[in-house]
């Protein structure tokens, strides 16, 4: 999904689009979650700085305020939308993973979530002693795991 889909900040029907998106496939909702995240956080470091302004003058009435609080809104998905701050990809990099983030770099694409092919197949194994160690402590899980 494109956050552009949502390029307007009171589109509750493209954050609704969003959540059911990130429900059915995790892995593809990463990032425009991630830009999501960002506009809110530059939403609220704009309103912050817009506290911090002395108040006073020929436009200091309510009707400012709300437009003011609609401009920083918009101003906030739109910069999320131009690449923002940089907090979108760091999220998205950070949950997606050092294997993927590598992979990125190395211009490799696995096909299994940016994993190589020890990254798969240790991954499997590990799923598959899960499987078998239900009862056992995670000290012992991870004791099996290093006779691998």
């Amino acid at each position: 999904m494109d956050i552009k889909a949502n390029s307007n900040y009171h589109d509750f029907s493209g954050l609704a689009s969003l959540r059911k998106e990130a429900s059915e496939n995790a892995e593809e909702a990463i990032a425009p979650v991630a830009k999501q995240f960002e506009a809110l956080f530059l939403q609220m470091m704009l309103k912050s700085m817009r506290a911090g302004v002395p108040e006073g003058g020929l436009f200091s009435d309510e009707s400012t305020k709300m437009y003011e609080e609609m401009l920083d809104s918009q101003l906030s998905v739109t910069l999320a939308e131009q690449g923002g701050i940089g907090m979108a990809e760091s999220i998205s990099a950070q949950l997606r993973g050092p294997d993927a983030a590598a992979a990125k770099a190395n211009g490799l694409d696995s096909g299994g979530g940016g994993m190589s092919g020890e990254g798969a197949a240790l991954r499997s194994k590990l799923q598959q002693l899960s499987k078998q160690n239900h009862s056992n402590s995670i000290q012992d899980f991870s004791l099996s795991a290093d006779k691998l």
